[in-house]
């Protein structure tokens, strides 16, 4: 009796042994290859003068171990406006040629050739007249003295150039003009000089423009007129009221 109550007990303890394997673990790594385990529980006959004799019995136990389970993966959050495992590997950039601009034709014609004997700019100020004032009127054989403000000391070629210049008055008046170079900033105006700028005394007196500019000598005329280029502004124009020549003159 003893004996089966033995066995009972280790009986129970097998069963609780077996429910403890069969549970599943949760590793977070597989475990290693367990080896079947396997149980024998041997009986021990009746000695003599039993009347029973229980055969010898083998109990075999395999714990088959338990496959874990895969570790679950994380999902990774898709780009916006894709679907869930669309997601392909990015490609190289393509690189972007520009496209070349092509040389626009000009539709206007191109520019004068600038005249190069003249210079850039300017090296003095336009001279200021000061003296007569404007609409002077200037009689038969009279003399006038013009003068004008200094734009500093000139060099050997540079003067100053006081023009003259009448404008016809009627279709009878041809237009006439003349100047001179100077060092000086006034100059005498005499009579004889406003002789061919005076018309005949039927048309009345002549209206005579006058200013002045630096320039720079560059030659003479065939009949030995100096000549220049400027190299300052003109001043303003003055007019003298130049009279007639009287009849028989």
């Amino acid at each position: 009796m003893k004996k089966i109550l033995g066995l009972l007990a280790l009986l129970s303890v097998l069963t609780g042994i077996l429910a403890g394997c069969g549970a599943t673990p949760q590793p977070t790594e597989p475990p290693p290859t367990q080896t079947p385990w396997i149980v024998v529980v041997t009986s021990t006959a009746k000695p003599e003068g039993a009347t029973e004799v229980q055969p010898t019995q083998t109990l075999q136990v395999v714990a088959t171990p338990t496959r874990p389970k895969p570790p679950t993966a994380t999902p990774t959050e898709a780009a916006p406006g894709t679907t869930p495992g669309s997601e392909k590997t990015p490609s190289a950039p393509t690189a972007t040629v520009a496209p070349t601009q092509a040389t626009a034709k000009p539709t206007s014609a191109p520019p004068k050739p600038t005249n190069t004997s003249e210079p850039l700019s300017y090296k003095y100020p336009a001279p200021v007249q000061l003296e007569p004032p404007p609409n002077r009127p200037v009689a038969w054989r009279e003399t006038v003295l013009l003068k004008w403000t200094s734009v500093g000391n000139l060099a050997e070629d540079e003067f100053y150039c006081v023009e003259f210049y009448r404008a016809p008055r009627t279709a009878a008046m041809v237009p006439w003009g003349d100047w001179v170079y100077t060092k000086e900033t006034q100059y005498v105006l005499e009579g004889p000089f406003l002789d061919a700028f005076r018309p005949p005394e039927v048309q009345g007196d002549a209206v005579v423009d006058w200013w002045v500019r630096v320039v720079h000598k560059t030659g003479e005329t065939q009949d030995g007129k100096p000549i220049g280029i400027d190299i300052s502004l003109p001043s303003d124009k003055w007019a003298l009221i130049v009279a007639p020549k009287p009849e028989g003159k």
